[in-house]
């Protein structure tokens, strides 16, 4: 049985693994035209994305993928083959969770405001009066999807203080009791936006999501209110986005992804002072790859073992 990893992993895991069982043939490569090769009679990958098209790989049963969102091997047609997906779902609550209160927090107590004047080498006139922020206790965010990090960060607001409310794709169904202190439908959320002082996309990206987030959605807001996305780019319409950015419909945002990535030098998203924009890295802390590689190792100890895996991809629902 051939393993093939071709993302970074220490001799001491790859050692490891290889207790695991004496089945198991190991390989480690990170060239992509080398990986590509290996790939072809490979009967199970641990990967952020696979070295070569997929119908290359007629022995794969099993890919592990090291990120949370699997679209991009939906775009490789995963779904049309009999392949079993598990996602890093979960793995990057923690550090999620933690970048959306920083952005919470920066943004209400005008933070980029006042890097800014760092900067520059001076404080404005009036400071008093400018610098005053506010809390966010006591403040109601909505959470678009509550996945593992949707439920993270309701955790981690609620011990702050704030007021949680979500959306979900089920709606009411089964609402999770402890969680938020509402729930709300897809078909709902004109209704919910506009009771949000902070909205938080981190729903899944799928067909359904693209594009979800536009115009109308951000013309529900309060004027007072901010949009944070660590979700994907693609989900929240940036020509809007920028509109509302310019003429106030929203007060300001924090992004951390973006359509087309990285964010080209000429958009206009740079230049707009009530726009914090961060590069992909909201859930990347040092933790990360060793969480990733545990997630694996207890999958693959599952696999060989016939047990269910964790975070397996529903293909029909892209997450």
């Amino acid at each position: 049985m051939k393993l093939l990893i071709n993302v970074k992993i220490s001799d001491r895991q790859i050692d490891e693994l290889k207790k695991l069982s004496p089945q198991l043939e190991i390989v480690r490569e990170t060239d992509k035209e080398k990986a590509r090769q290996e790939m072809r009679d490979a009967d199970i990958l641990y990967t952020f994305v696979p070295p070569g098209p997929l119908q290359e790989a007629p022995s794969l049963k099993w890919i592990q993928l090291i990120s949370s969102g699997a679209n991009h091997l939906m775009d490789r047609g995963v779904d049309k083959t009999d392949i079993v997906v598990t996602t890093a779902s979960g793995i990057h609550k923690t550090a999620m969770a933690e970048y959306v209160v920083c952005m919470m927090i920066s943004l209400s107590r005008r933070i980029p405001m006042i890097l800014r004047e760092s900067e520059q080498h001076q404080w404005k006139p009036g400071r008093l009066r400018l610098y005053y922020g506010e809390e966010i206790s006591g403040k109601t965010l909505g959470i678009l999807g509550l996945g593992a990090i949707g439920r993270e960060v309701a955790r981690v607001a609620r011990a702050l203080g704030m007021r949680t409310i979500g959306l979900r794709r089920s709606g009411h169904t089964g609402a999770p009791e402890g969680v938020v202190d509402e729930v709300y439908g897809p078909d709902e959320m004109l209704e919910m936006l506009p009771k949000c002082d902070f909205v938080l996309v981190v729903v899944p990206f799928t067909p359904e999501t693209r594009g979800m987030f536009g115009e109308k959605e951000l013309r529900a807001m309060k004027p007072t209110a901010h949009l944070i996305n660590v979700a994907r780019g693609e989900i929240v319409d940036e020509a809007a986005l920028a509109k509302a950015l310019r003429e106030e419909w929203i007060a300001g945002g924090a992004f951390d992804v973006f359509a087309k990535e990285p964010l080209p030098a000429d958009s206009e998203l740079w230049d707009l002072p009530n726009l914090v924009i961060t590069p992909h890295m909201s859930g990347n802390t040092i933790p990360y790859m060793d969480r990733a590689y545990q997630l694996f190792h207890d999958n693959l100890r599952r696999y060989l073992a016939g047990e269910p895996l964790v975070n397996v991809l529903d293909k029909k629902l892209g997450y």
